[in-house]
């Protein structure tokens, strides 16, 4: 795909994976200064993008410990060329870890000195799992917050009988990972602040259990409190909001700050504030304008081709038209403040043709999909006119994360929309 090199975005196949470089890089800064500001650690997650490059970006050019989050495999292994580099020390698979995983991942560390494996447990059948296999790896119990997706409640029966287990077996727990999940359905960045610190709670009285079971932390570090995802994160992200979210900004710095100074590290996690997507938009969760982030944020896009238009076939009469990308390429999410599977960006193609922004009340999304094709309807007006057969069209995705797992490569653009590099994802698990 080097032949894309220095050709413009319409040249490109469809359906293609677009990033922004000059946004991503914005986006990356955004965070690291934020965690910096904050005197916690960061923990990158590279699920999003799956990438070498992006991953380099997350990490930045000063040494925050070279930790990251990984949710496959296949993801841990692509990074073996910032393993080599020194770039990555530490990799958290992060989920709970299979029995089946765990031979890759000896075998990683064994191919790479020096590299740290970190495992996520929730049930005392994989700490005997971690046992039986001998390994000795940092270990953090994961944490419930709430979702009933991965993790156990801090407060519950069965996190007594996981640190039961903890402390009669040999393995060594470092800590408790937290992930506000539901923090992508927040509106503003008040409720985002309110999230992060239940997260940093409940890891807080999840330590205190802990040693009050006779669970120790370890000496040289004390127990890591790993938390956060976007929307919470991105909440910490300056200080443009006055008032009340203001005085809850500073509230949370000032309680951070006495958290670690109990021996505690404050560390967080997140992954798609990279590229984000509509989902995001829809949080509200920046602190740093009225509005949060906005479109300008957004560094995917889908690039799409109009394969045919269907006349007031829509709703109420309204026009349509079929697309040559589907829940494969673009995700399978329809949004919670943006309407359909994804929105037509105001990008003007090869033919100059100009599109409505949706997210300002008119225009296109993709209001049905399929497998391997999408229907452009009207929101909520529009003209067929501004979507030519042909013609080809980027979509705003809803779900960045899921919208480039069907891609093996991303086209990465300059600021005049310039083909400058073309990025190759980790397929598989």
């Amino acid at each position: 795909m080097a032949e894309y090199i220095g050709q413009k975005i319409h040249t490109l196949p469809t359906p293609s994976a677009i990033i922004s470089q000059p946004v991503l890089e914005k986006n990356c800064s955004r965070v690291l200064q934020a965690v910096d500001a904050l005197s916690v650690g960061f923990r990158p997650h590279v699920k999003t993008h799956k990438t070498v490059e992006v991953s380099r970006l997350q990490l930045g050019q000063k040494d925050r410990g070279g930790k990251v989050v990984v949710s496959t495999v296949r993801e841990a292994e692509g990074l073996s060329p910032l393993i080599v580099e020194g770039v990555v020390k530490d990799i958290l698979y992060g989920m709970p870890i299979p029995a089946s995983s765990i031979h890759r991942l000896r075998k990683l560390e064994e191919s790479y000195p020096g590299l740290k494996i970190s495992v996520l447990v929730d049930h005392p059948a994989q700490v005997r799992a971690l046992q039986v296999a001998g390994v000795r790896w940092n270990v953090y119990v994961k944490l419930d917050m709430g979702t009933r997706r991965a993790g156990i409640p801090h407060d519950s029966p069965a996190f007594g009988e996981l640190l039961a287990c903890i402390k009669e077996s040999d393995i060594g727990l470092v800590g408790f990972y937290c992930h506000a999940g539901h923090s992508y359905s927040v509106c503003d960045s008040e409720e985002a602040l309110s999230m992060l610190r239940k997260e940093v709670d409940a890891a807080v009285d999840a330590a205190s259990k802990a040693e009050a079971q006779g669970v120790s932390p370890p000496q040289s570090t004390g127990w890591t409190l790993s938390v956060g995802a976007t929307p919470t994160i991105i909440s910490t992200a300056g200080a443009g909001l006055p008032g009340e979210v203001q005085l809850k900004l500073q509230t949370m710095i000032s309680f951070l700050a006495g958290v670690q100074e109990k021996g505690m590290h404050v560390e967080f996690h997140a992954g798609v504030y990279t590229l984000v997507d509509l989902q995001q938009l829809s949080t509200h969760a920046s602190t740093t304008a009225p509005d949060g982030l906005t479109t300008s944020d957004l560094a995917l896009t889908i690039l799409t081709e109009v394969v045919s238009l269907y006349p007031r076939r829509g709703t109420g009469s309204g026009n349509e038209a079929l697309i040559n990308v589907g829940t494969i390429g673009l995700g399978r999410e329809p949004g919670r403040a943006h309407p359909g599977w994804g929105t037509v960006s105001n990008w003007r193609g090869e033919n100059d043709a100009e599109f409505e922004d949706v997210l300002e009340g008119a225009g296109w999304i993709v209001g049905r999909i399929s497998q391997e094709h999408g229907i452009l309807t009207e929101v909520p007006r529009g003209s067929v006119s501004g979507v030519r057969l042909g013609s080809k069209v980027r979509i705003w995705p809803q779900h960045a994360c899921i919208a480039g797992s069907g891609h093996e490569r991303y086209f990465v653009i300059g600021e005049d929309e310039i083909v400058v590099d073309v990025w190759e994802r980790w397929r598989g698990w």
